[in-house]
Order: C-alpha cells, then structure tokens, then sequence
C-alpha cells in the first residue's frame, strides 16, 4: 500500500512538473516506450477514483501493464501534451492520434509508431456531424452548433500499424493512409447477470439510448422526434444532453413529453456501482428491452456495449463500431420515419423473441466485449510489434 501511495505521489509531481509519468518494468529492462494518452490513472492514490464510467481509464492502465510485464519502462504523457520532447531511445511509441505527427521525427527510426484508434477519422467524424446538422436545418430549420469537431491531421501517415477500437465501416475511414489495421476488443465497465425476471411483455414498449456528447451526431434529435409522433412508446435518454443548451432549447417541446424520459449520464459510485440519478443503472436498463442507437460515428460505442452487458437488444447502426458478427439489429439509414417504424415493430414483437434476442447480444458482449478480451487481442498485438 504504502509503495502504490508513494507511486501515486510522484507520478503526480513529476506529471505536474514535466509532463509525464513513468511506470518501471517487471523484472530486467528490455527497453522504454511512450504512449501519448492518458496520465490521470497513474497519479491516482489507491481511495481515490473516477466517477466516470468509460473504458479509457481502465484500458490505458492495462496497455501500460502489458507493457511491462514484457520488460519495458513505460513514459506516459497526456495526449494533448505538445511541449514533452523525447529523451530516450524508446522502442515503441503509441499515440491516440493527437501527438505522432510531432513526436515521430523526434523518435529513433528503429521505433514502432502505433496510432491507437479510439474513433472513427476526424475527416470522416465532422462530416458525419456536418451531414446531421444540414438534415435537421432543411428538416425542421434548425441551425445548431457541431459539438464533435475534431482535429483533421495526418498523424496515422506518421504510424506503422494502427491498432484499436471498431469494425470494417470505421477502419475504412483509414483507408487512405494504407496502413495495416490491428483490431482490439473494446472493453466494457460494469458486467450484470442476464435479467431473468425483466417483463419483456412491458419493457418492448420502452426503449433505452445511452452515449456521450454531440446529441445530433449520435442520432438523439431523430428519436426525439420519432418518439414524439409514436406516444405509446416510451425513449429513456442517459447521457450528458444538459450541457448541450442549444439543443434543449431546440427540443424543449420533444423532451416535455410523458413517454420522453432525460437522466444525466452514469456515474461509478465509492463502491464500484454504476448508478443513474443516484440509483442502479439496471433500474433504468431493466425498464427497456431494446438499446436505439443511431449514431453517425464512433469508435466502438462503449454505451452499446454496456447496454448489451445489461441485457438488451441493440439496433444501431454501422458506424456504431460494432463488430459486424454480433447478434444485433442494424440501422442503414436511420430517419425519423424509419426510426418510428423499428419502435413500432419492436413494440410489437413477441416478448419471447424479444428476450431471446437480447440473450443472444449478451451471451455474445460476455464473450467478446471484456477487460479480459481486451488484454488478450492487445497482448497479441504486442507479440507483432514486440517478437
């Protein structure tokens, strides 16, 4: 214990200070690596922890395990660190496509350049968004503010091998760069028994999303307004939409709704517990059958897959990142219209089949979306780089 708070204290000075941290091997030094990520989890001490549930938190440990446990020094700096220089002759770097670009003419040639692919091309991302935000402008002559823009660079050119998260509609928006493509099992934060005693008969009527920022980018402006012409059916929101002013401005009309329900995102409680408005997120998971999820871009979508974890049927669409072998519905080109005709028919599928489906996405998560299939695809991905 004493040793972990003593880490934790010093990682968090020398990040203060210069930028970075530093985790030792286990056992001899082969060698160090840089990874251009997240600093926050190695300066944190043992009662301290995030209320955020996402993935990255974990994952960026684990990566940094990996590492070594294989013999390598690991340097960790934050991804939007532009100042750190490097000072040693590291042996892999591994960026998450903010920094390569800078680092890679200061790196030893002999250095594996990995760009860690967390979503999908900036390029391919804020044209998504863009796309949205017209069809909602020439749909309802509304005019919102993109909330996803991202950064459009070249750092996966300055790569030798991307490795990460989504499925073939997310890698091919990499295509041009030509560089092989590793995939890496997204992980998932909280794990749940099935719901063997969840009322299909009831929860077909009710309908979960779940998902980060940008609410036209991830289709919620097209279930409002679905929702809104389908009253017998009822939509749960869990996300941050709040801080998202000018759309709740835009739909204050939609969200007012009886069947149109809002919760802030989840939280991870002291104990570990993921919770939604201070209550179990099960309470709100075990109320919907179905997960609708219309997104225009992603990575892998770690609210699909939680919700999957959960126990529910998710319909989404290919940029949701979702591995295309999933037992899972898909949405090619989600509108209002089509959206109100899935609520429908999922309304009134038998809640047999209903059950039987949200079964098979669940068998299908606990086998493939884990922290365990997490650590072994990213353990062979270093048996490549580091034979």
């Amino acid at each position: 214990m004493l040793h972990k708070i003593y880490r934790a204290y010093r990682n968090k000075i020398t990040n203060k200070f210069f930028g970075v941290v530093t985790v030792p091997p286990v056992g001899k030094k082969k060698g160090s690596v840089l990874i251009s990520f997240r600093t926050q989890p190695f300066a944190m001490a043992p009662w301290e922890h995030f209320t955020d549930p996402h993935t990255i938190y974990w994952e960026s440990l684990e990566m940094v395990r990996l590492f070594t446990e294989r013999g390598y020094e690991v340097d960790i700096i934050e991804w939007n660190n532009t100042s750190f220089i490097p000072q040693k002759s590291y042996r892999v770097c591994v960026d998450i496509q903010k920094n390569l670009e800078r680092l890679a003419p200061l790196l030893p040639q002999s250095c594996t350049k990995v760009l860690h692919i967390l979503s999908a091309y900036p390029s391919f991302q804020n044209k998504a968004e863009q796309n949205r935000l017209d069809a909602l402008t020439q749909r309802r002559s509304i005019t919102l503010s993109p909330h996803r823009t991202d950064t459009v660079s070249e750092n996966p050119a300055y790569a030798d091998v991307l490795a990460g998260f989504g499925n073939t509609t997310i890698h091919n928006s990499y295509r041009k760069f030509d560089k092989p493509i590793f995939p890496i099992h997204e992980s998932v934060a909280a794990m749940f028994p099935f719901p063997e005693e969840k009322n299909f008969e009831t929860a077909r009527k009710h309908f979960l999303w779940m998902g980060g920022g940008g609410a036209v980018l991830k289709g919620v402006d097209l279930l409002l307004e679905a929702f809104a012409k389908t009253p017998e059916a009822h939509i749960h929101i869990v996300g941050p939409l709040r801080a998202e002013k000018e759309f709740m401005e835009a739909f204050a009309s939609e969200l007012a709704l009886p069947n149109i329900h809002l919760y802030d995102r989840p939280k991870i409680d002291t104990k570990g517990n993921m919770t939604v408005a201070g209550a179990p997120f099960t309470d709100v998971a075990n109320k919907c059958a179905t997960l609708l999820y219309p997104s225009a871009s992603e990575g892998t979508s770690g609210a699909v897959i939680q919700a999957m974890h959960a126990g529910l049927y998710p319909i989404v669409t290919p940029e949701s990142g979702i591995a295309e072998e999933a037992p899972i519905g898909i949405l090619e080109d989600p509108t209002v219209d089509t959206l109100r005709e899935t609520v429908i028919r999922i309304s009134n599928t038998s809640p047999k089949k209903l059950r039987e489906q949200a079964h098979s996405a669940w068998v299908f998560a606990r086998g493939y979306y884990t922290k365990e299939q997490f650590s072994k695809s990213y353990n062979a991905f270093l048996d490549t780089i580091l034979p």
